[in-house]
């Protein structure tokens, strides 16, 4: 056995008296009931699939431009599903905090926008299912077997994935799994918060809205089976057993109720109400699970979905997502799809967050050499290196890898104290070799090495950078190096090609910008962000406090010749003109000129000091020797200086040379604009390699976003 399983704490006994109200096939909802069986009354009984329908493959490699977009936040192109409860909470042209009106026909309408950038994936943010009349990011569902009408019908979401597919597209949708809507309250705090006690709280309903197949109940079971926890140093939390013991015989955690953003123990986290607002169910219960699995099987059935991405992915008991994660492949096969693809939210450091990846990994299980780590198989030898069985994969990779983008923030000049617990030094040789030392990256179902974090420089939950001071060429340098220096899946923002910086986020404590592409007028009547942002030390505010003067915010976005979208375009046909920029799985720093500042938010407490490494520096992405057989090899340079900076180099000194890996007399050629050509000298470097010129000049941020060659 790879590792020992769930610690047994006493008779696994639910006897659940509450009878779930199963909804049964009503036909007024057949436009929207995933469940087309006329008959069932049991959840497990509930069924549909995409009748007379092929579905569509898994691609054999993930690892192709995707991008981010929330429906509603993206384009209307049904406007008769805008108001579909009838109420006056649900769209609303004046605000930013209701719905814009966007759908899956709005999606479609905007694939020619998409395919021509290079996009290869789409990452639909939001459950699909239906919410209350107002959530229009889709993360509280109320039912999970039911669209949510302002977003399709059935047969609206069935004619845009089939188009999708048409143009050699892929859709992964996200899942809340364990996540609800707000119908569940508890005795004694429905005016307050509720705080956390390790032997629950009598629930109750707030109205007389429920949930059709999940209950709670009050009824006290002296013994439970909990799950396996782990903490923020990646370790298994051993000391619960005798916290806790009984439990509700109940289908949600009745814990209590923890905020958005706070320190708890990560266990807690996991059986508390998030946010306050948000019924967890409890998954790490067989029979709760069973349900889930289903109605996750059922959507990708009835959608032909290629992938989820799974919300808030470390507040999901562990080995219940090992199971998930298991049945839905096992689902997805069965229709045909043989890579399935199942990121994960992981905003923790990357020891937590290795857990979680593949067959995880605590630091007990850390494999040091790091081609062991790449060629490993699923042989039983290997066991000793995992925490999970065979079959037992729970994320395919990181979605919006956090690690990376606390490290780009750094590089990028944040300043603050943001790193995690658990995550790799600021440099990418040591923060790439740490990931393939600690996360399990093979594909669950070849067995074989395949990595496939989700890499981006923005996303939903965090601020845009073009509304801070240098913000764009910030983007421009975080997406260059997401995209072309680490191996993965390179992860674009709706807006971002288009130099998005609106932010509608309305506390210091989180801040995000998703305003439409289509036409709003909200975001500019409400643009102008005065708020702050208390992550960071002196956040350099710029144009978000101007956007309500901007006549540009109302209009369309969906402007195919935008300078921004144009590099992107063409960094996405360098990936695929050059597969070693797409595959290559190695990676090496040749030189670099930098030096340390100390920004003054990021001093520490007594004597820690962060540094923020500031300079110039040299790449080789090439092929993993043992493991790959490709003949290109990719020289890469990027800085960071926020000012005019001429670097020079001494070729015959190894400390002071620009080094490339390329032997001397190669010409190479700068690939993005203004395409120039470098003719390499002679280096006296005893690493086989040549130097670049005696002097480089670069502008602020950068002149040339990249130096490569091929060979």
């Amino acid at each position: 056995m790879a590792a020992r399983r769930s610690l047994c704490r006493g008779l696994l006994v639910f006897l659940f008296s509450s009878a779930a109200l199963a909804l049964r096939y009503d036909p007024q909802e057949v436009l929207y009931n995933l469940n087309t069986n006329e008959t069932a009354t049991d959840p497990l009984d509930y069924w549909g699939e995409w009748d007379n329908h092929t579905f569509n493959p898994s691609p054999s490699n993930w690892r192709m431009p995707m991008y981010t977009l929330m429906l509603d936040r993206f384009a209307n192109g049904d406007p008769t599903n805008d108001d579909a409860n009838g109420t006056q909470y649900e769209h609303d042209l004046t605000q930013t905090q209701l719905r814009h009106g966007g759908d899956i026909s709005g999606l479609q309408d905007s694939l020619d926008y998409l395919q021509g950038m290079g996009i290869k994936s789409l990452y639909i943010a939001g459950s699909p299912h239906i919410n209350q009349p107002w959530e229009s990011d889709g993360y509280s569902p109320l039912d999970l077997t039911v669209l949510d009408h302002h977003f399709g019908t059935i047969q609206q979401w069935q004619d845009a994935i089939t188009e999708i597919h048409s143009r050699g597209m892929y859709v992964v949708m996200d899942n809340t799994m364990s996540t609800m809507g707000d119908l569940i309250g508890f005795e004694g705090y429905l005016n307050t918060s509720t705080p956390f006690n390790r032997l629950e709280h009598n629930a109750l309903w707030k109205s007389e809205r429920r949930y059709n197949d999940f209950d709670f109940g009050n009824n006290e079971l002296s013994s439970c089976e909990y799950p396996r926890f782990y903490g923020d140093d990646g370790n298994e939390v051993l000391n619960l057993t005798q916290l806790l013991v009984g439990c509700r015989d109940s289908e949600f955690d009745q814990y209590g109720e923890i905020g958005a953003f706070g320190n708890y123990p990560e266990w807690q986290r996991q059986i508390s109400k998030f946010a306050y607002v948000q019924d967890r169910l409890r998954e790490w219960r067989p029979d709760v699970r069973a349900k889930i699995e289903h109605f996750a099987c059922l959507t990708l059935g009835m959608l032909d979905l290629d992938g989820y991405r799974m919300d808030k992915g470390l507040m999901l008991t562990l080995d219940a997502v090992g199971n998930w994660s298991s049945s839905i492949r096992t689902c997805a096969k069965a229709l045909g799809k043989e890579n399935f693809y199942i990121s994960g939210e992981i905003v923790a450091g990357n020891a937590f967050g290795a857990d979680y990846i593949g067959r995880g990994r605590t630091p007990d299980n850390y494999v040091k050499n790091v081609t062991q780590a790449v060629t490993m198989t699923n042989a039983s030898e290997n066991d000793k290196y995992f925490i999970r069985d065979v079959g037992q994969n729970a994320f395919d990779g990181a979605a919006f890898h956090y690690t990376v983008y606390r490290f780009l923030s750094r590089i990028l000049g944040m300043d603050g104290s943001f790193e995690a617990q658990g995550d790799p030094p600021v440099d990418w040789i040591s923060f790439w070799t740490t990931l393939l030392q600690t996360n399990d990256m093979q594909n669950a179902y070849t067995g074989e090495f395949d990595p496939r974090h989700m890499f981006g420089v923005t996303n939903q939950d965090v601020f845009r950078w073009p509304g801070i001071g240098g913000g764009t060429q910030k983007q421009l340098l975080g997406f260059y190096l997401t995209t072309l220096l680490l191996p993965g899946i390179p992860t674009l923002y709706w807006g971002e090609e288009q130099n998005f910086y609106v932010l509608d986020s309305t506390a210091a404590n989180y801040v995000f910008g998703r305003s439409p592409m289509t036409s709003a007028q909200a975001w500019m009547m409400h643009g102008c962000y005065k708020v702050g942002n208390n992550k960071y030390y002196d956040f350099p505010s710029d144009a978000i406090i101007y956007g309500c003067e901007d006549n540009s915010i109302p209009l369309d976005h969906r402007d195919p010749s935008a300078s921004i979208r144009n590099i992107i375009k063409a960094t996405f046909e360098m990936r695929e003109n050059y597969p070693i920029l797409n595959d290559g799985f190695y990676l090496a720093q040749l030189s670099k000129q930098t030096h340390d500042v100390y920004l003054p938010g990021s001093q520490g407490p007594g004597p820690k000091k962060t540094p923020t490494e500031i300079g110039l520096w040299s790449y080789e992405r090439g092929n993993f020797k043992g493991l790959q057989n490709m003949t290109q090899t990719a020289w890469l340079v990027y800085m960071n200086e926020q000012i005019n900076t001429t670097y020079t180099f001494d070729c015959v000194d190894p400390s002071s040379a620009l080094l490339a890996p390329f032997p001397v007399g190669t010409t190479v050629k700068n690939l993005y604009f203004p395409y120039e050509e470098y003719i390499l000298e002679n280096s006296t470097a005893n690493i086989g390699k040549s130097s670049l010129l005696r002097r480089v000049r670069q502008g602020a941020y950068l002149a040339h976003f990249l130096v490569a060659g091929f060979q």
